[in-house]
């Protein structure tokens, strides 16, 4: 038959009861969903603060390595000069060409012994 409704159940109280239920079971539903969006939420907070400590301890790390390039920048120059006023003398040039030419004979001979 249709229409037909369960005995002892009249239009309204039968309809209400399900709803009540369904209404229960939704409100369930979406608290256990909200607890699990809570808890995703949490996460992604913690992963954000992990990421930002990160970042800032790298800042830091490339803020003292600029100062340390920057001494090495000044040291390299002043290297650099000290070389130049060893250039200038003839006899300190013929002595930095031998220096450059054992150099490179004992690289040939490594080189050759590897082989």
């Amino acid at each position: 038959m249709l229409g037909a409704r369960p005995w002892g159940s009249s239009p309204l109280t039968g309809g209400r009861r399900q709803d009540k239920v369904d209404i229960e079971a939704v409100e369930q539903e979406n608290d256990r969903e909200l607890d699990h969006l809570a808890d995703r939420v949490a996460l992604l907070k913690n992963v954000t603060h992990g990421i930002n400590k990160e970042t800032n301890d790298q800042h830091k790390l490339l803020d003292g390595m600029d100062g340390s390039f920057g001494s090495v920048g000044g040291l390299m120059g002043a290297v650099a000069t000290k070389f130049g006023v060893v250039l200038d003398d003839k006899a300190n040039k013929r002595m930095i060409y031998g220096l450059v030419a054992a150099a490179a004979l004992l690289f040939l001979v490594w080189y050759l012994m590897r082989r």
